[in-house]
C-alpha cells in the first residue's frame, strides 16, 4: 500500500491511516514487552529507538488522532533532521501495518459459515511489522521453543549489551547485524542464552553483515525464494522462516506452520479433538490463501477471547 505523508507543523509528519484503522493492534504489539529497553507505548504513542548512522535516535508515532478524527492520521516525528521523510514514513508505515489489506481478507471469508468466529470483534485488523527486518530475525531466532516472556528478557539483555544508548530517553537502539556479528557465543550464554541459540543468532548476523543473506533483496522477491534462502541458514526452520516473512518481510500469505498458538487456534476453530499436526495445519490454512498472514493474526488474537 502506498501512503502519502505530509509535513505538519513543528517537523511532524501526518500519516493517513484510513477510516477503518484499528490503532489498538499496533499499540498492543509494540507494547507487548512492558520492560523493553528499545521501544515502549506511552498512552496512544509508540516510542521506538532506531539506529541511524551508528547512533540511537527516537521515533515517536502518536495515534491520538487514529480514530474519531477526520481524517484519521498518525503524527510521526524523529529527533534526526538528516533522515529523509520517506525513510521515516517507511518505518512508521511498517510499524503500523499499513501494507495489510483487511478489506480483501474479510471479503474472502465473508461466505464462510464461521466467518464471525474468525473475525470476532477484530474487523479492520492489520499486521504491525517490526521496525526493520533484522529486528524480526532476532525475535524469531531468540523466540524458538521458549515462551514470550523469556524471549523478551533475552532480547532485552542482548540490546542492553550492544545497543547504542539514546541519552535523553534512556532507551537503546536495537543493534544492527554487524554489532551482533561481533559478539562471541560466551557473550550471550552469560545472558542466559543457550549455546545453540547464541550460535544461531551470531551465525545469521554474520551472514547478513557479510551480505550472504540479503534481507532487503529477499523481501522484494518471491516468498518461495525467501523461504528457501532462510531455511538454508543453520538454526532456521520453517516456523522461524515464516515468522520472519510475516513480521519482517510483511508477506501477506504466510502461515507459520508448527506454531503452537496457530495449532491451538485451528483446533478451536475446527472443533478438532486434538491439535492438528503440521500437515493438517498446512492444509487447513490453505483455505485462507492469499491472505494467510491476516488469517494467522486473527487466529492468534482469537485465543485470548471467549
Amino acid at each position: 500500500m502506498s501512503v502519502e505523508i505530509e509535513p505538519a507543523a513543528g517537523g511532524v509528519l501526518a500519516l493517513p491511516l484510513g477510516d477503518s484503522y484499528r490503532p489498538e493492534y499496533p499499540l498492543a504489539y509494540h507494547g507487548r514487552d512492558r520492560l523493553s529497553v528499545s521501544e515502549r507505548v506511552e498512552g496512544r504513542t509508540i516510542v521506538k529507538t532506531i539506529l541511524v548512522d551508528g547512533r540511537a535516535h527516537l521515533l515517536e508515532i502518536d495515534l491520538t488522532e487514529a480514530d474519531g478524527a477526520q481524517p484519521p492520521v498518525a503524527r510521526v516525528r524523529i529527533d534526526h533532521d538528516a533522515l529523509p521523510p520517506d525513510r521515516v514514513e517507511a518505518i512508521a508505515a511498517r510499524m503500523l501495518g499499513l501494507a495489510s489489506d483487511p478489506v480483501a481478507f474479510e471479503a474472502l471469508i465473508a461466505p464462510r459459515v464461521d466467518s464471525d468466529r474468525i473475525l470476532g470483534s477484530r474487523r479492520g485488523l492489520r499486521i504491525p511489522l517490526t521496525a526493520d527486518i533484522w529486528d524480526a530475525v532476532c525475535w524469531a531466532v531468540i523466540g524458538q521453543q521458549i515462551n514470550l516472556t523469556f524471549a523478551a528478557a533475552l532480547r532485552r539483555s542482548m540490546i542492553e549489551l550492544t545497543g547504542p544508548l539514546h541519552a535523553v530517553s534512556g532507551l537503546r537502539a536495537h543493534p544492527d547485524p554487524a554489532r551482533v556479528a561481533d559478539l562471541e557465543i560466551e557473550d550471550l550464554t552469560a545472558l542466559r542464552f543457550s549455546r545453540s541459540k547464541a550460535s544461531y543468532l551470531i551465525g545469521v548476523a554474520r551472514l547478513v553483515a557479510d551480505g550472504a543473506l540479503p534481507l532487503d533483496d529477499l523481501a522484494k522477491g518471491t516468498p518461495a525464494d525467501a523461504e528457501a534462502a532462510l531455511v538454508a541458514v543453520r538454526g532456521i526452520g520453517t516456523w522461524t522462516a515464516r515468522y520472519i516473512m510475516l513480521r519482517g518481510f510483511g508477506f501477506p500469505d504466510m502461515a507459520p506452520i508448527g506454531d503452537s498458538g496457530l495449532a491451538a487456534a485451528l483446533q478451536r476453530l475446527l472443533d478438532l479433538p486434538e491439535r492438528p499436526d503440521a500437515k493438517m495445519q498446512e492444509a487447513s490454512m490453505q483455505a485462507f490463501a492469499p491472505h494467510r498472514s491476516l488469517a494467522t493474526a486473527h487466529l492468534w488474537a482469537g485465543l485470548s477471547e471467549p
